[in-house]
């Protein structure tokens, strides 16, 4: 009897399902030694980096202001959680609540896009819910009561 073909721990099967792969089993990412790879926060933050990236390439001429802030509250957010990852005390509490910010601008900036009717709710939704994923973990991180 032939044994099963044994797969390395590193590789995840191919998804089964329509959506699309998550940033951690998307082909050249993957977790290391830095700080950041370590947060489920950092991974959430790219993944709402490149889906904020596909949005903003499929909006309308006329917007690029628009986008190019969607990009850029996204990029920052993305950084500001690798930067708070690797400082200690209040310095990295005040990191993340930067991070924090700026994801809030960019659902503000998804919010825009769906009330200007530029792209359908249906495509911006899955991206606001990631985004408040990303805010409420990096509340937690920051320390942030309500």
């Amino acid at each position: 009897m032939p044994k099963p073909e044994r797969r390395p721990a590193d590789k995840r099967p191919p998804s089964t399902n329509s959506r699309p792969p998550t940033t951690a089993e998307r082909p050249g990412w993957r977790a290391g030694p830095f700080d950041h790879q370590r947060l489920d926060a950092y991974a959430v933050a790219l993944e709402a980096l490149v889906e904020g990236d596909a949005v903003a390439r499929q909006l309308p001429r006329g917007y690029a202001k628009l986008a190019d802030q969607l990009r850029r509250a996204l990029l920052s957010a993305h950084l500001g959680v690798a930067e708070a990852a690797s400082r200690t005390g209040a310095d990295r509490r005040a990191r993340f609540r930067c991070a924090r910010g700026e994801a809030s601008e960019a659902a503000a900036a998804l919010e825009a896009v769906l009330m200007l009717q530029l792209a359908r709710p249906e495509r911006l939704d899955p991206l606001l819910h990631l985004l408040g994923r990303l805010c409420a973990m990096l509340t937690r991180l920051a320390g942030v009561t309500r």
